[in-house]
């Protein structure tokens, strides 16, 4: 019996998804095609019907929207906001937390990857490239909408692939930095002891917030 039309894209979708999940929990260099397959609960030999090859297949996650941050993360995030928490504040508490590093296949997938796509080949590292692009844009324009600046897009959804727009420069590089540091300090405390992990968690959390603070500092003082 043949298979349906739609049993292809299908199967695509199942082994992009498995992928996904394996990616973020151990990273690009240490997933195996026969395991992206046994998670999809498939056989290898289908594998080679849909990707060329694991590089293949991350671009192919890459552009179906790879979720950076899950659902559950988002969920508390809009539900810290309209508490009328800082947005900034609820991030950094979030993102920079021993439940973070301690259950990567939960969080975000930039701290995992990041390592590990520098030693891929070159159109995983454009793709992932875009992954950054993106992930800073987003935050830029959060950022930008947070201090209620003039002109921003309103309509841009957190959820989506979206272009920000209209977001001053100043928000773009701080929006590479914070997500630099955020990054980074998730990487560093994923290798060391709970002690020293809990010590950078702190500090980049502490460092996030009260520059945050201090921006609106200025901006109040330049209202005045």
């Amino acid at each position: 019996m043949p298979y349906a039309p739609t049993h292809k894209p299908k199967t695509r979708i199942r082994i992009i998804n498995a992928a996904v999940a394996l990616f973020k929990k151990n990273g690009f260099e240490n997933v195996t095609i026969d395991q992206v397959m046994a998670a999809a609960g498939l056989t290898r030999g289908g594998f080679y019907t849909h990707f060329r090859n694991k590089e293949d297949l991350f671009v192919a996650c890459v552009e179906s929207g790879m979720s950076l941050v899950t659902s559950p993360v988002l969920a508390k995030l809009r539900k810290a906001e309209m508490r009328g928490n800082d947005w900034v504040t609820s991030f950094a508490e979030l993102y920079l937390s021993r439940l973070h590093i301690e259950n990567p296949e939960m969080g975000c997938a930039l701290p995992t990857l990041s390592t590990e796509v520098s030693r891929s080949g070159n159109e995983a590292r454009t793709a992932f490239s875009r992954v950054i692009r993106q992930a800073s844009d987003m935050l830029a324009w959060k950022l930008a909408k947070e201090d209620q600046v003039p002109g921003v897009d309103p309509g841009i959804n957190l959820d989506a692939v979206d272009t920000a727009r209209n977001v001053p420069p100043e928000y773009e590089e701080e929006s590479t930095a914070m997500l630099a540091m955020m990054v980074g300090a998730v990487v560093l405390s994923r290798a060391v002891d709970g002690e020293t992990a809990d010590t950078i968690l702190d500090h980049t959390r502490n460092k996030i917030v009260n520059s945050r603070a201090k921006r609106t500092e200025r901006d109040q003082e330049k209202i005045s």
